[in-house]
């Protein structure tokens, strides 16, 4: 049975938390380990708590929600409970669905805890596969955050270290900017990653300024 990037991101995740522990930080500012699970499981099994998450007005709803699970559930069994997914009628549950929602939330969440601590964690080695997934994934995210910019960006791909002439136009404009980088390091970026991903940026320095003052924070 093949595994989707989802379960193993999320099993990969899992076990990540238990190694380092309830304290270990993460690149989400003020967010240790603990925090994440309490988020993840929320997300998918709380929909009062998990609105707030997308729905800025319910924010405080979800910052209560979160701390209560964290005073009534112990860290590994939270991190257990993670690990097997919301329940059997939840429709995140069906593969399909599971794949198309949380492959690049775990999958950035992963990256969150390896890359949260105070010293450089170097990206993957992820398989041909899931290296297309997540260059697929760049360019729809790009093309679906960045195509009001009123400045042309082109992703360029990097493989194994170097780059490839494989790019990508998410947006048109005058004076393109190049975001240079591995798929992954790209999904990052997008995901509001900045001081993290390994990406490299040029263009002139009117489209520069555009792209940099756009938030990318999730």
């Amino acid at each position: 049975m093949t595994v989707s990037l989802a379960q193993s991101e999320r099993q990969q995740l899992c076990e990540l938390m238990l190694t380092k522990g309830p304290d270990a930080p993460t690149l989400a500012a003020g967010w240790t380990a603990f925090h994440l699970a309490a988020h993840l499981h929320l997300r998918e099994n709380d929909p009062i708590g998990a609105a707030g998450i997308v729905i800025p007005p319910l924010e405080p709803v979800t910052k209560r929600r979160m701390a209560r699970l964290m005073d009534e559930v112990d860290f590994d069994e939270l991190v257990g409970r993670v690990a097997r997914g919301p329940g059997r009628f939840n429709p995140m549950r069906l593969p399909g669905v599971d794949d198309r929602v949380n492959s690049m939330e775990f999958f950035v969440h992963h990256e969150d805890l390896r890359r949260g601590g105070a010293f450089p964690v170097r990206p993957r080695v992820l398989g041909a596969e899931v290296d297309d997934r997540l260059w697929d994934e760049a360019i729809r995210m790009a093309t679906a955050r960045l195509r009001r910019l009123r400045a042309g960006v082109l992703l360029q791909r990097v493989r194994d270290g170097r780059p490839t002439e494989e790019q990508a136009v998410v947006a048109t404009g005058r004076d393109p900017v190049t975001v240079l980088g591995e798929p992954g390091e790209l999904v990052l970026w997008l995901f509001g990653r900045e001081g993290a991903a390994e990406v490299s940026i040029s263009g002139p320095a009117k489209s520069l300024a555009r792209l940099r003052a756009k938030s990318l924070a999730v």
